[in-house]
């Protein structure tokens, strides 16, 4: 593994992208400011459809904040990040296993989609001390193919397919252009303004959402634990609260429900561990809910929330009273 660490975060995502264009897997990491930063380059890798990974760890803002504390504040943020419409794939790992598997979950679905991929993480997960069984390495998915190219024609970037991922081939190769464009393009990626190509190279990009929202089917992407006494009641978290809540839960005999991918959101899992409850509250290290905002764009109820935005974790014993308070 090569590690680089260039002047600025400019510099960090746009050598990330020669990197991809290379055919060489790259992933950055940062936090608040520095993602700011890198939105440009997210937007590029958008239209270019170049599979970049940033680990993103949150710290409470606005601006320089409390650049030594932890929050959950860059969701809406990841969720929309970027000039221009494109899709990217988020995820909110809640501890260091969640971290392992999915990380290379994200790369994989980043490289097969050729999307940028995002890992939401904070402070508190980061500086975190984790033990877990290494024999998840053994479940890992395989790497995931990407579509190819034969050989039999002419090589073009942007090839128009079904799925809307294009046959994908590094430079140099004998005979054949490999030609990426940050401005909107034709399938062989030269420069466009032309109205009908530029209708049909968008939608190119934006299906592949519906073949990754399948995909995404046959993998558990919401968490859930189950109630021990009061099935109606159940706790909404992601990331690092995993672990307090999980805590909590088991306290008070009530359920958590912990979405681990938040792009594109797993309605059909979510709905179908939501079936039961009535009183759903979303705890988070914000100040406005930003879990629970995603929750409600996409059809659900939250009966109230927990916040925390000082730049400390909750404990075990805050937790435990504020939910009794929003219980009650």
């Amino acid at each position: 593994i090569d590690v680089i660490q260039p002047e600025s975060e400019i510099s960090v995502a746009l050598m990330a992208l020669g990197y991809i264009y290379a055919g060489k897997k790259a992933a950055v990491g940062t936090s608040g400011g520095g993602f700011c930063l890198m939105t440009e380059s997210l937007s590029m890798a958008g239209m270019a459809e170049l599979p970049i990974v940033i680990i993103l760890g949150q710290r409470p803002g606005p601006s320089t904040g409390l650049p030594t504390y932890s929050a959950q504040t860059e969701l809406h943020f990841a969720l929309h990040a970027g000039q221009g419409e494109f899709h990217r794939f988020v995820v909110a790992p809640g501890d260091a296993e969640e971290a392992l598997f999915w990380s290379a979950i994200c790369m994989n679905i980043s490289w097969k989609y050729q999307i940028p991929g995002i890992i939401l993480s904070d402070k508190n997960m980061g500086e975190s001390v984790f033990n877990f069984d290494m024999k998840i390495l053994e479940n890992l998915p395989e790497n995931m193919s990407f579509s190819s190219w034969t050989g039999e024609s002419t090589y073009k970037r942007y090839l128009f397919t079904e799925t809307g991922i294009s046959p994908l081939i590094f430079p140099p190769v004998k005979n054949e252009t490999v030609k990426i464009n940050s401005y909107e393009h034709d399938e062989n990626g030269v420069t466009t303004e032309d109205p009908n190509q530029t209708t049909q190279m968008q939608d190119k990009r934006l299906r592949k959402n519906q073949f990754l929202l399948q995909e995404l089917e046959n993998m558990n992407t919401v968490n859930t634990y189950q109630a021990q006494d009061d099935e109606s009641t159940a706790l909404l978290c992601w990331g690092s609260n995993k672990g307090v809540c999980v805590e909590i839960g088991k306290k008070l005999g009530i359920g958590v429900i912990q979405p681990v991918v938040l792009n594109p959101f797993p309605v059909k899992q979510f709905q179908q561990a939501v079936s039961k409850v009535k009183k759903l509250i979303s705890v988070e290290n914000n100040a406005t809910g930003q879990l629970a905002d995603l929750v409600k764009n996409n059809g659900f109820n939250v009966y109230k929330k927990v916040l925390k935005y000082d730049g400390r974790a909750f404990s075990l014993e805050e937790l435990e009273e504020k939910i009794k308070g929003a219980i009650s």
